[in-house]
């Protein structure tokens, strides 16, 4: 694939060199750093997490995406070029120390889960998948999600 088949790829705005930035980026991290950025891009504001099945995901990203369009341009893809320095690649707010707690605390939670849990949770989650959605999408995807649900309702007999 040449550079211009790959740029005719790129979001409208974006460049190769950019892109590529972010990408050395992420993979400069440690492991604790990508931790912290997983869980800081878990948090963002303006963004809701859901559980859909996985048919609607194409859907479900498109409604997404179109929403996403209509907001305020805000260009936060390039963390390397955050203007609030953190502790070595860490977003904002987020050190080596928060990180351990934060994997403290899941060690504690998975040492009381057990087998029966992971199977209860299995089964709620067959055929679905969680994706990451601009808040300003909830109620087009909502609706999205009570139509399919509705289309899966046995049809009464009369």
């Amino acid at each position: 694939m040449t550079t211009a088949q790959k740029s005719s790829n790129l979001p409208a705005g974006e460049c190769d060199d950019e892109l590529r930035q972010i990408a050395e980026f992420y993979d400069s991290l440690t492991e604790e750093e990508w931790i912290a950025h997983y869980e800081y891009d878990y948090d963002r504001e303006g963004y809701t997490h859901l559980i859909i099945p996985r048919e609607l995901l194409g859907a479900v990203i498109r409604i997404s995406d179109a929403a996403e369009l209509e907001l305020p341009a805000v260009c936060d893809l390039n963390p390397a070029q955050q203007s609030t320095p953190a502790e070595g690649n860490f977003p904002p707010g987020w050190n080596s120390a928060r990180v351990q707690r934060l994997i403290a605390e899941m060690e504690a939670e998975e040492a009381n889960w057990t087998e029966a849990d992971e199977a209860e949770l299995q089964a709620q989650l067959q055929g679905k998948t969680f994706v990451q959605v601009v808040d300003a999408a909830v109620p087009a995807i909502q609706a999205l999600l009570d139509e399919h649900a509705a289309s899966l309702q046995p049809v009464a007999e009369v």
